[in-house]
């Protein structure tokens, strides 16, 4: 019996330092990226409504606190997260969100998520998510999973990230609700550490 609870404590433990190894390399990894620069798409999936909306565009990231979404399908629209603001344009109405790290709003959350994923910074994520974190390597993937302590009824209950496990650069970043709807931005065309024009930020 001591002998199985031993073997049982030694078989979690490798799990967890496996787990903790990943989340270093993926955080190293993005330490050396200064900025990112890729085509995306924003799959918005309803399962049981069976609703799917499409968007496309172009992200673009300069570390640690720029990020830049924008859209050629729907064409005008863009999120923006620079200088501590998040502000997002849509259909030709913008609006800038409060960023309250007191008061978190689903907001203030979503730009923590998309800052922390950018960055590698998975801890980041999962502080702010309530959540905890599970990775594996798999076809040249960090593949990781951040599953909220305690479920909501409302908003994101699960993450789901994949790296480049040689580069880490982020390829997909899935926001599941607890009623199966989810988010899923993947990206292709990745281009680290080249110059983005100061121009591109500037959407006023």
């Amino acid at each position: 019996m001591k002998r199985n609870i031993i073997f049982v404590i030694l078989i979690l433990s490798a799990v967890c330092l496996s787990a903790q190894t990943i989340e270093n390399k993926i955080l190293n990894l993005n330490k050396a990226q200064t900025t990112y620069t890729a085509s995306f798409t924003e799959k918005i999936v309803m399962p049981k409504m069976k609703k799917e909306t499409v968007k496309r565009g172009t992200m673009y990231y300069s570390s640690p606190e720029s990020l830049l979404m924008l859209y050629s399908d729907p064409e005008g629209d863009y999120s923006l997260i620079k200088d501590g603001k998040f502000i997002a344009a849509r259909k030709g109405h913008v609006q800038n969100f409060p960023m309250n790290e007191k008061n978190k709003s689903q907001m203030y959350i979503l730009r923590e998520t998309l800052l922390g994923s950018m960055s590698g910074d998975l801890q980041r994520v999962a502080k702010e998510n309530e959540a905890d974190i599970q990775c594996e390597e798999k076809a040249g993937r960090y593949i990781c999973t951040l599953t909220k302590q305690q479920a909501k009824a409302v908003g994101v209950n699960r993450l789901e990230l994949q790296y480049d496990s040689k580069t880490g650069a982020l390829l997909s970043l899935c926001l599941i609700q607890h009623n199966g709807n989810y988010t899923l931005y993947e990206t292709t065309d990745i281009r680290q550490n080249q110059k983005i024009d100061d121009k591109v930020w500037n959407l006023e």
